[in-house]
């Protein structure tokens, strides 16, 4: 099957099972043209990840959202009331970019949602939970090779990270967090010095330095270049446990409490400095190898592994306990938020720690399992025993029944909630950018180059993206391990623009283009 027939399949296919309870911009009846103009397409040998892939654009297209201010991106389709203008809700705001940059035509709708949250009606409630948006725009940025968005919001993004500091600045010098505004509600480490935004702030002064550089701004570009590293440092000296070879964030109740004892147990939130590259900028080689050994865990039944997770935390005492009645809880159970941002963290650990892919306990081989894993946990079974695909909020990690939907369910889908089926097709992760710059591993630079790293083991027979946009080009990989499935020999060959780039005899380990 040609590959836009495959696309045109699945989207009818989609649109067929779907009551549209929730429209927007793109309805159904659309939904196979809009896939068909801006999406990249995918051809692998495994059916579940090749129709997830599908399935999570035709999910994502559904999101965009005409305004006054623009095109944005929602969490929930119905509106909410926790929501800000036009029903945005910044916590999954970074997952948004992520995916949404590999989007032909990107522009066209992350531009207008990058305003509306630094500068529109979104800046009012970008800070009612913590995220990641300004690395976002570093990368949605670098990916497009457009960089004028990213200096025209210079100043607003500079005004964001401020006034982060003046609510958030623990007197530890590390940042304060409530679980609640982490948008991990009754999480089992609690408030406190938390992993999430001490990552999320180190990444953001991370980013306005390498944007400040763009600018030509030398003094803006060392100040917040020395702030992720100070940010850094202590994450190393108060949350970072040697013993354990893991992080552990600290409980305190109140912003201006003394730190109190850390969690005792792990939370998959210990990844997030990796997602976000941070050992690679500010430890050696040796230091970087030794913290990559945590990985591991991934695959332990004592801590994160679940055949339908990873789970949020390992197995304490309190895990999957119904701490409150309350549809979202942190405690254990799987959310698809975490998983796509710890596998977006394996990635980065595995493309940038290249020659130990092959010979530790965590490579290519566990990445691979780990997306399928997660792939698989994208379906719902109905009372009739039909099985259908469906993303929502959390899962229950050993049986994969979709809790909060579950919950809400039971209590007759309360409109105060959200009303009818809010969590069906709830984009608040990834997956799409799992497969085009983890398992396809292309990445795009700077200075033009484009670097691809693919975590493609050697199980795979074949495997196609074609036409992802990566700075103003477009980029198709293959690997075809006989030859036979696409007709142009054996092995893995990049192309830019309908020209060959490069060609190897098996997948590379990592190759660099110029644009």
């Amino acid at each position: 099957m040609h590959l836009r027939e495959k696309l045109k399949f699945y989207a009818e296919k989609f649109s067929a099972r779907d009551d549209e309870p929730h429209g927007q911009e793109i309805d159904n009846k659309h939904a196979a043209v809009w896939m068909g103009e801006h999406i990249p397409l995918l051809d692998c040998q495994d059916p579940v990840l090749e129709e997830i892939y599908y399935f999570r654009w035709w999910v994502y297209r559904k999101h965009i959202k005409k305004t006054p201010e623009g095109y944005i991106l929602t969490e929930f389709l119905p509106q909410v009331p926790w929501s800000g203008p036009y029903n945005g809700i910044s916590c999954a705001a970074g997952h948004h970019l992520m995916e949404g940059r590999w989007l032909r035509g990107s522009d066209t709708y992350l531009r207008d949602y990058c305003v509306y949250w630094f500068l529109g009606s979104g800046r009012e409630h970008e800070q009612d939970y913590s995220n990641w948006l300004i690395h976002a725009v570093y990368r949605f940025t670098r990916t497009t090779g457009n960089y004028d968005l990213a200096s025209e919001l210079f100043p607003y993004m500079e005004d964001s990270y401020k006034r982060w500091k003046i609510r958030s600045l623990h007197r530890c010098g590390l940042f304060w967090s409530s679980d609640n505004r982490d948008g991990m509600e009754y999480s089992a480490g609690g408030n406190g010095i938390r992993l999430t935004l001490n990552s999320y702030m180190a990444a953001a002064a991370s980013a306005l330095s390498r944007i400040a550089g763009w600018k030509g701004d030398k003094s803006a570009e060392v100040r917040y270049r020395r702030e992720a590293e100070s940010i850094w440092r202590r994450m190393q000296t108060m949350l970072w446990r040697p013993e354990l070879n893991f992080y552990r964030g600290i409980r305190v109740q109140e912003k201006t409490g003394t730190p109190g004892e850390m969690a005792e147990m792990d939370e998959i939130t210990g990844y997030l400095p990796w997602y976000f590259g941070l050992p690679f900028q500010f430890e050696g080689d040796a230091q970087v190898k030794r913290m990559g050994a945590a990985f591991s865990r991934l695959f332990d039944r004592e801590c994160f592994y679940a055949p339908y997770g990873p789970s949020t935390c390992s197995r304490y005492p309190g895990f999957l306990e119904k701490k409150a009645v309350h549809p979202c809880l942190w405690n254990g159970w799987s959310w698809p938020f975490s998983t796509s941002q710890t596998l977006t963290a394996a990635a980065e650990y595995l493309q940038k720690n290249r020659e130990k892919r092959g010979n530790t306990e965590f490579g290519r081989r566990e990445y691979g399992e780990l997306l399928l894993l997660y792939a698989g946990s994208h379906y719902r079974t109905d009372r009739y025993g039909r099985k259908s695909c469906w993303i929502d909020e959390n899962l229950h990690p050993d049986t994969g029944e979709w809790e909060a939907r579950r919950f809400l369910k039971e209590q007759g889908f309360p409109q105060e909630a959200g009303g009818y089926e809010r969590g069906k097709d709830y984009n608040h992760s990834t997956f799409c950018d799992l497969i085009i710059s983890g398992a396809a591993g292309i990445h795009m630079y700077e200075d033009g180059r484009l670097t691809v790293t693919p975590l493609l083991d050697h199980r795979w027979k074949y495997f196609k993206l074609e036409d992802v946009p990566a700075g103003g080009h477009l980029v198709t990989i293959q690997y075809d391990k006989t030859g036979e499935r696409y007709g142009s020999g054996p092995g893995f060959q990049i192309y830019a623009d309908g020209r060959l780039q490069a060609g190897f005899d098996s997948v590379p380990e990592s190759v660099t283009c110029i644009l």
